[in-house]
């Protein structure tokens, strides 16, 4: 086994560092520190075991029966999985808030932190997943900058970063730390061919998602949000391979529960292991799809029971308001005039239709600005999360 990563010493500008260090770093600092510097892999002969090949062939055939379980059964259930997938690939970066919250926040009623992160990440992972674009550098940067908040992100960090960076110390040097990725001089060839790997025709995209995801890793081509770039990418590769056509894969659910495998396998990536990535996401897609079918079933039973306790025309806006919350659980008069180009007065009255139903509850004792949840729909999608 050949390895991806091997290293180069470079010597530290310590003028782009602190004028004041301590003895034991001004020693360090007229020492090189190990830079990453990484092999072409963009043509590379990818070859699994029979296992991983059985488990391959397992998940495909498992993936694509359920894409076509879901074919027309719920319009809005695609968006409820990439709901599920931000959450989750935030929680992997330790950020962590409620969906509820993160519905606030797409309302601009929630300003803590991490619910406009978590915001912010779901609205690039939207974003992304609907570009219709061919995946290029320019694609991969745009998803960065639609990402990072705008608390996370300084001007002079945006796209291919310029700084230094590494992983896994503390120190204020890199000399000490567990991985220091390339020197921005390498990256735009590294990226470069990146591009060229996402987007051969000869793998299965299953494959070229895996291993796409652990090559950027390497790379580690932004400042920050890096981890949560990758997954997103998983996404796009999926998307515009046509695979799947009704459904997202959240993989992040599982790969929440243990990080640490999930960290071994990005780190023996480097020594030339990519099957570990690989039965990875195969391993963690067999095991979200009994919950993917879970939820589908709670969402349409729960659609079924509106139709029991609303009593209403066909063509009300209480309806359309209904399937919103299918997407957006938590909504105010504002989205649903903005949506239906409804009048006030309209869309007042069907809320309090949907009100006295039981359907929706008002958001604390606001009298202005109010906000209203579906409590049944955010619990379905926490329990998915779980």
């Amino acid at each position: 086994m050949k390895p991806f990563v091997y290293y180069e010493g470079i010597f530290l500008d310590n003028t782009n560092y602190l004028t004041y260090m301590s003895r034991k770093n001004r020693e360090l600092s007229n020492k090189p520190y190990q830079s990453a510097v990484i092999n072409d892999l963009s043509n590379i002969d990818i070859v699994l075991s029979p296992k991983t090949s059985e488990l391959l062939m397992e998940t495909i055939e498992v993936l694509s029966k359920l894409d076509g379980f879901v074919k027309e059964k719920l319009i809005a259930f695609p968006m409820l999985l990439l709901r599920t997938e931000a959450l989750s690939s935030s929680q992997i970066e330790h950020y962590r808030a409620s969906n509820r919250n993160v519905a606030l926040a797409q309302l601009s009623k929630k300003n803590t932190a991490e619910a406009k992160i978590i915001q912010s990440n779901l609205e690039a992972l939207i974003s992304s997943v609907n570009n219709q674009r061919k995946i290029d550098l320019e694609l991969i940067i745009e998803m960065h900058r639609n990402l990072m908040h705008e608390g996370e992100l300084n001007l002079k960090d945006e796209g291919i970063r310029k700084v230094v960076n590494w992983i896994g110390s503390s120190n204020q040097l890199p000399h000490e730390a567990d991985y220091v990725p390339p020197h921005p001089k390498h990256l735009s060839t590294y990226m470069n061919q990146l591009v060229s790997f996402v987007n051969r025709k000869d793998l299965h995209p299953l494959i070229i998602a895996a291993f796409s995801h652990a090559y950027f890793e390497i790379i580690h081509p932004f400042s920050d949000g890096n981890g949560r770039v990758g997954r997103i990418l998983i996404q796009v590769i999926l998307k515009q391979s046509l695979f799947l056509e009704n459904i997202y894969v959240p993989f992040s659910v599982e790969l929440v529960k243990d990080p640490k495998k999930y960290i071994h396998a990005l780190n023996v990536f480097k020594d030339g292991n990519y099957e570990e990535i690989i039965k990875l996401l195969l391993d963690n897609a067999l095991q979200i799809v009994p919950k993917v079918y879970k939820a589908l079933d709670a969402m349409l039973s729960l659609k079924d029971s509106w139709h029991i306790k609303l009593d209403v025309r066909k063509d009300a806006l209480a309806w359309k308001i209904l399937d919103d919350l299918l997407i957006q659980p938590v909504l105010d008069v504002k989205y649903i005039k903005n949506k239906h180009d409804a009048n006030d007065q309209a869309v007042r009255n069907n809320i309090e239709i949907l009100l006295d139903s039981g359907i929706i509850s008002k958001i604390g004792n606001e009298k202005r600005d109010v906000a209203y949840e579906c409590k049944e729909v955010l619990e379905i999608l926490d329990q998915f999360a779980i």
